[in-house]
């Protein structure tokens, strides 16, 4: 009885198919031909950036260790062990900490986790026309942003070279908000913005509002949870605006004050206060005439 349950065993295994059985060892070949001398990782641990080729690698329990930049070697060994295993079981996976995030981290479009404001600039982005010169001007919300053209030819333009045209909205957003940005140190690092009278800030454009960050490192922090961080910029500029408000009405309504305790937006970085919560709407529709407004009387109470 014995003597014939094995011989069946051995005839069943010999009638697994050959693709099944190579689909059961196949791990272990392409482990097998791993070449040890090519990292075992494609994302930095430090930087959780790609790897650059060129760049010092090092060998750490019999696998080659990659890294975005000269130093982070250093930093990768300054860790525990325990968490250095962590990273290369990761790695070997496919699974390394940075990698469901390089592509999104590669692209330029804006992110949808903070609602765009409104397009705060007079001139359409692809004829350089003022807004309103050609009829009310044409709204369009493109990769997660608002903007206006004057009308509806220049959106197709503004559509098949989107890249060119953003960089020029950007460029154009932080001249105008850089004036009232409120913080002189990085909203997520703490870090000072300058160094030796030399602005070193890098200036993004995020739903068409300005934040200033001290390092890359920050700017892929800052796409984590770019909501948290713009209240906290939000908060700073009105904090820094509001105890000398130039305007003692509201531009759309009565007193400020005069419906219980104003309420205040920050838009293109100005403070705008209403005397309720109802007027907000109006501006929102037309924000570079009350911007303009604002500035006015601002440059007025400051001469």
């Amino acid at each position: 009885m014995k003597t014939s349950v094995i011989i069946a065993v051995i005839a069943c295994a010999c009638c697994v198919p050959a693709s099944l059985a190579l689909d059961h060892h196949e791990p272990h070949t392409n482990h097998a031909q791993h070449d040890e001398d090519t990292p075992v990782n494609t994302m930095c641990p430090i930087g959780q950036e790609p790897i650059v080729e060129g760049v010092p690698t090092i060998k750490y329990k019999g696998e080659t260790i990659g890294f975005c930049c000269p130093g982070c070697d250093k930093e990768f060994m300054g860790w525990d062990e325990s968490k250095r295993d962590v990273f290369v079981a990761l790695a070997k996976a496919g699974n390394e900490p940075g990698e469901h995030h390089a592509q999104a981290d590669a692209q330029t479009v804006v992110p949808t986790a903070v609602k765009s404001q409104p397009y705060t600039l007079t001139t359409c982005p692809v004829s350089g026309e003022a807004l309103g010169s050609m009829g009310d001007p044409v709204v369009k919300e493109i990769d997660g942003r608002e903007v206006r053209f004057c009308c509806n030819m220049c959106v197709g333009r503004f559509e098949k070279n989107k890249e060119q045209y953003f960089k020029k909205i950007d460029e154009q957003m932080i001249a105008d908000q850089l004036p009232f940005y409120p913080m002189t140190t990085c909203a997520i690092s703490g870090e000072p913005l300058s160094e030796d009278g030399k602005d070193i800030a890098i200036n993004l454009i995020h739903a068409n509002r300005l934040v200033r960050l001290c390092c890359r490192s920050c700017v892929k922090e800052f796409k984590k949870d770019p909501g948290a961080y713009i209240v906290k910029i939000d908060k700073a500029a009105a904090d820094a605006q509001r105890t000398d408000y130039p305007l003692e009405k509201c531009m759309i309504g009565g007193k400020l004050g005069s419906m219980g305790e104003p309420s205040e937006i920050v838009l293109a970085g100005r403070l705008i206060r209403f005397c309720c919560a109802m007027c907000e709407p109006k501006v929102l529709e037309n924000p570079a005439e009350y911007l303009a407004e604002l500035d006015k009387a601002r440059a007025k109470q400051n001469p």
